[in-house]
């Protein structure tokens, strides 16, 4: 039975001689969004939720607050108007507050006189398995069966019985025969409702992919169609292209979200974890990616440069972090592209076409051609070399000549554009030649970014501006990252060769140059700690120490002896 025929059973239930029912069926497939469509219809009836409902006497109190609401002018509603002023001199919020057993009964007999005197009365009972613990199954059931005495109510009770725990599940079969009179299982969610969630275009782009799939959650469209109205807001309109499509974002949003909250993160649809084929989808997060494309997207994504964008849409949703300028910056050079998107449908003179067109465009770089643009060119003509077996026509040294000028215009040394290299994860990198070039890409990004951070600090040494400490700090930042043996080697050397860029704090001086004086002690003392240069910070203190005995100035020699004895 499918969601939407609770309209109907309720509808039919009314009139009915039944006097109690349970709709059965899974959360998520859309029971509760069905009878709340009924109640839109059929006032002479009220909602209760027993998610976390601890006692009987709370969700009695609701049921009576829920019926006069509804109620019309009468001796009912002058009898709650005297209950309220006495609950007033309590100071608290009717809902939810223990209510003496006398007044339950006063209250009781009073409604009881009135619903006789209407129609029909339905009691809807929602989230049965999301009760408190301290309610028992036998206390609701209790309930819904003294509730059945009074001729003109009847009750609906809603739960996934597969949810509920083992010994409640087995008190519930034992007296669910004496207070429910009739049970129905809903099994399929409404044929709308996904259209209803998401709209006919999303549903139009992911329904044949959703469709393959045997899960009635209908949560799971919900959240997709929430996250990608997060993504879509903070990317913006203007991102989408015939190249990066608003329907590949749709998939890539569907997937992530189906993978998460579906299969629980886990690569359920493998069909041996143990087979050495498989072994490239099971390990890394570009093992993830390729992973969600072709058992959970079936290889449909349109354009395989996108894949790029997908680890971070993954992150995204795992853990609510993103950068929208690096996203922004891999879609423009999707966008930049001037090949036709290529992918699995594609024929294999399109992919040699592309293949030689990139490699013709990387020998005619001219230097104003974003990083990011040049690695998914490389990353997306090495992995169809791969798959056709050929070779890319250019060794990584022809490329990374080629990508000299690129590399250093790219360098912003105010934003530290590049200041720790590439960020590789950005890309959807498959072919292992490909990955090597961009490492070498990345490697020279970050020496670059040194050269150039470096010969900031010594125009500003050599001309004695102080006040830019935001270089020293970029500089001091570089420590941690730099890994390269070569790099520390000249990094070391520089140092030397410019008396360790230290501005000699004699005569008059400013705050700013004794600034500086701090800094450059930091960064030779984490030079040594980090990069366990033994002896490094002592070459320093000799050095200083020679400048005092040399200058034989006392002030100079103060604030060196200062410097050197201080944190």
């Amino acid at each position: 039975m499918k969601a939407n025929e609770i309209i109907r059973i309720l509808d039919d239930f009314k009139d009915s001689s039944y006097q109690s029912i349970l709709i059965n069926g899974n959360w998520g497939i859309g029971k509760t969004k069905y009878v709340s469509d009924f109640l839109k219809s059929y006032s002479n009836a009220c909602y209760v939720s027993l998610f976390g409902k601890k006692d009987i006497n709370s969700i009695i109190q609701e049921i009576y607050f829920r019926i006069v609401e509804k109620a019309p002018n009468g001796n009912i509603k002058k009898f709650i108007k005297n209950f309220k002023e006495k609950l007033n001199s309590f100071d608290v919020s009717f809902f939810g507050i223990s209510v003496s057993i006398p007044l339950i009964e006063n209250i009781h007999n009073t409604l009881h006189k009135e619903l006789k005197k209407k129609k029909t009365y339905i009691i809807v009972f929602d989230d049965l398995e999301r009760k408190h613990d301290d309610l028992s199954i036998k206390e609701i059931l209790g309930l819904l069966d003294s509730l059945s005495k009074i001729e003109n109510i009847k009750t609906v009770l809603i739960a996934a019985k597969d949810l509920l725990e083992k010994e409640d599940g087995e008190v519930f079969i034992n007296y669910q025969e004496k207070a429910i009179d009739r049970i129905y299982t809903i099994e399929e969610f409404a044929e709308d409702a996904p259209v209803d969630i998401l709209g006919e275009h999303v549903w139009g782009t992911i329904g044949t992919i959703a469709g393959s799939f045997q899960f009635n959650n209908l949560r799971t469209f919900e959240k997709t169609n929430l996250f990608i109205k997060e993504v879509t807001k903070i990317l913006g309109e203007e991102i989408f292209s015939n190249k990066f499509t608003k329907d590949d974002l749709y998939r890539m949003c569907f997937a992530t979200v189906f993978f998460n909250i579906e299969h629980k993160g886990e690569m359920d649809l493998l069909e041996n974890k143990n087979d050495l084929l498989n072994s490239f989808y099971i390990s890394g997060e570009n093992g993830v990616i390729e992973y969600l494309c072709k058992y959970i997207l079936n290889n449909s994504i349109e354009n395989n440069m996108n894949k790029r964008v997908f680890h971070h849409i993954l992150n995204w949703h795992k853990t609510g972090t993103y950068s929208k300028e690096k996203i922004i910056n891999l879609i423009e050079s999707i966008n930049n592209f001037e090949e036709e998107p290529i992918n699995f449908y594609s024929s294999e003179q399109d992919i040699l076409n592309m293949i030689n067109h990139s490699r013709e465009y990387i020998k005619n770089l001219n230097g104003t051609e974003s990083i990011e643009e040049i690695i998914t060119n490389l990353s997306t003509s090495f992995a169809w070399c791969d798959v056709l077996s050929i070779e890319f026509g250019l060794t990584n040294d022809e490329i990374l000549l080629s990508v000299m000028n690129n590399i250093s215009n790219s360098i912003n040394i105010e934003e530290q554009y590049y200041q720790n290299g590439l960020d590789l994860w950005s890309f959807h990198i498959e072919s292992d030649i490909a990955l090597q070039i961009s490492n070498l890409i990345s490697s020279q990004l970050m020496r670059e970014y040194y050269n150039q951070l470096i010969q900031k600090i010594k125009n500003n040494f050599t001309n004695r501006i102080y006040s830019e400490h935001v270089y020293l700090k970029h500089l001091n930042e570089m420590i941690y990252s730099i890994e390269d043996e070569q790099l520390r080697s000249d990094f070391l050397s520089t140092l030397v060769d410019n008396q360790y860029f230290f501005p000699v704090p004699s005569g008059k001086i400013n705050e700013e140059q004794w600034k500086w004086c701090h800094n450059i002690k930091k960064l030779l003392k984490d030079i040594e700690l980090f990069w366990k240069v033994d002896g490094y910070y002592s070459n320093f203190k000799d050095y200083i120490n020679e400048l005092a005995i040399e200058k034989n100035e006392k002030m100079l020699q103060h604030r060196l002896k200062t410097l050197l004895n201080g944190y």
